[in-house]
């Protein structure tokens, strides 16, 4: 029997805790070293269940392991990651919780990004279905606003780290326009997105300008800048860059509905100073904040005209 045939996609996007459970006992049946699919067909046809689940409910279960990403096919044999061999080494309910949230964020269900908003799970906007699954696998609802919240942010992170490497890119381009405009190729050539190297320096982009200068530009892509404020996470360690480094500037990019770049304008360390937060003891350092400042603190163009 084919493992691969018992993939599909119901119409429910979120497993039942039977199907979760399944997948766990299908993954515990992995060798780190791998399996063929023949000895897996006949591992699950002889694991004994006490009648609870069939093979072919393995078999399912481990579909789902690979939909997860937990399961890799090199050449004729099944092997599972570290991550599902860490998993199954758990208690049951455990390892059914966190393979769900492996699951989800491999594959988000669409109604996730409207049932997870800002710091809130809005549960009307989670199929019933889909509500029902999750209240088999975890009856405390708190666990299960705690589940998604997860998923969220952990897909947050991955979007704002795309989205922040498409504006990057983006500035450097404009950088180097700049400088062949003004008849510097040999300077555009040393436009540099640093951050490729290290996200710790408190700045991505390095250019010069004609004026011999160097400019350390942290870049920041925001898709709300529309409604006349500029939105963006920021760091101790850019904050304190910024403040000390007078080549330092903070460079907003807006990327809009059709996922297009735009040039929103550049701001100093001054500009931002007023909103940062303060330490109230020594017990306890900021290390992250979200800025909402003003889109009239931005000066248009790059920093680069302002020194050219």
């Amino acid at each position: 029997m084919n493992i691969a045939a018992h993939e599909h996609r119901p119409a429910r996007s979120t497993p039942t805790a039977y199907q979760l459970q399944a997948a766990v006992l299908a993954g515990r049946v992995l060798d780190p070293a791998g399996n063929s699919e023949t000895s897996l067909v006949v591992s699950y046809d002889q694991l004994a269940t006490g009648g609870l689940y069939r093979s072919q409910d393995l078999q399912a279960g481990h579909a789902l392991l690979q939909r997860a990403h937990l399961v890799v096919v090199e050449g004729s044999s099944h092997v599972p990651t570290p991550t599902l061999v860490s998993l199954c080494g758990l208690p049951d309910d455990v390892a059914a919780e966190l393979l769900l949230q492996e699951l989800m964020v491999e594959e988000p269900p669409l109604w996730l990004y409207a049932a997870v908003v800002d710091d809130e799970v809005r549960w009307e906007n989670v199929p019933e279905s889909d509500q029902e699954a999750l209240e088999q696998l975890l009856e405390d609802a708190t666990r299960r606003e705690a589940l998604l919240m997860s998923v969220g942010r952990t897909l947050d992170a991955a979007q704002l780290a795309e989205q922040g490497a498409h504006g990057e890119e983006f500035v450097v381009e404009l950088c180097r326009k700049h400088l062949c405009e003004l008849d510097r190729p040999d300077l555009a050539a040393a436009v540099s997105r640093v951050s490729l190297r290290s996200d710790e320096l408190g700045y991505d982009v390095t250019s010069p300008d004609t004026t011999g200068h160097r400019h350390r530009i942290e870049v920041k892509t925001t898709s709300s800048a529309s409604v006349g404020r500029v939105e963006f996470f920021l760091s101790r360690n850019e904050a304190t860059v910024g403040v000390r480094d007078p080549r330092w500037s903070l460079v907003a990019v807006r990327r809009n509905r059709d996922d297009s770049l735009e040039l929103i304008g550049w701001c100093s360390s001054v500009n931002l100073v007023p909103h940062l937060p303060r330490d109230v003891s020594g017990q306890g350092r900021w290390a992250n904040v979200r800025l909402s400042i003003a889109i009239t603190d931005f000066q248009p163009g790059l920093p680069l005209d302002a020194q050219s």
